[in-house]
């Protein structure tokens, strides 16, 4: 009876681990993939570019890089704050992505307030929960985002 109980939980556990930290739910999804390079957060209403950049070793080059970016018609991209990044690793990280699946690895710019901006990442801990900290880089990818 005992080794039953024990075949059971395993089973289950396994079952919860291969599903990932959250299970996916279609009619969870928060993003769309316009199909355009663009996916679209249709509770905040912001596009984000789902190809990143090449790594661009400046801020200065990475401000020129949204000024210049034409993408899906639009022209008014800029460089997201280093909370729009967390939340979006976030939203990711709870399988609320939708059809939009881009690669969220690796080091990114962010655009602050203030004038200054940073290259960094959100490294998630090895707990399998949304918990995240930030790294400051020298170097780093843009996912513009818009409004």
């Amino acid at each position: 009876m005992k080794s039953r109980h024990i075949l059971y939980t395993l089973f289950f556990t396994l079952i919860l681990i291969s599903q990932g930290c959250s299970s996916k739910n279609p009619q969870d999804a928060r993003f769309q993939n316009l199909n355009n390079g663009i996916c679209h957060d249709t509770v905040s209403g912001q596009m984000w570019q789902t190809d990143k950049s090449e790594t661009i070793k400046t801020y200065e080059e990475a401000k020129l890089y949204v000024k210049n970016l034409k993408l899906g018609g639009y022209t008014d991209w800029r460089l997201p704050t280093v909370y729009e990044l967390y939340d979006l690793n976030y939203l990711f990280d709870l399988h609320v992505n939708g059809t939009c699946d881009f690669e969220r690895k690796g080091k990114y710019w962010s655009g602050e307030k203030d004038g200054e901006g940073m290259a960094g990442s959100w490294e998630m801990s090895d707990q399998c929960d949304p918990e995240r900290r930030y790294f400051n880089k020298s170097e780093g990818s843009v996912r513009a985002v818009r409004p």
